[in-house]
């Protein structure tokens, strides 16, 4: 009988396994010229902080609240990467993990 895949329990070991290979890149420019180039964007610990009071404000919706900014942020970019797609996937099966097969194929089948 064949042994049934587990992709939960892969992409875990998938991940552990690429956290071991992540390095601290050196800044190449300073924070406060970045903050100055480009007025009116947010930075990163703005936007952190407007994530954390979505989730201090409704913390019933919050979760797919995080996952719609997430694959919003994702479909927009110009070029995805394997890694993309795989946390695509990963946020339809969060927001529905009984029928999470079928919203994979259908979105992939919507966004190609």
């Amino acid at each position: 009988m064949a042994k049934r895949k587990n992709p939960l329990k892969d992409l875990d070991t998938f991940l552990k396994q690429e956290a071991t290979s992540f390095v601290k890149p050196e800044k190449a420019q300073p924070e406060a010229s970045l903050a100055t180039e480009q007025p009116g964007l947010a930075t990163a610990d703005e936007i952190i902080d407007a994530i954390n009071q979505l989730a201090a404000k409704d913390s019933e919706t919050y979760r797919n609240e995080l996952y719609r900014i997430i694959k919003s942020s994702l479909e927009n970019l110009d070029a995805s990467t394997p890694e993309d797609k795989m946390l695509i996937n990963t946020i339809l099966y969060l927001r529905d993990k009984v029928n999470w097969k079928s919203n994979i194929k259908k979105y992939w089948e919507s966004h190609n």
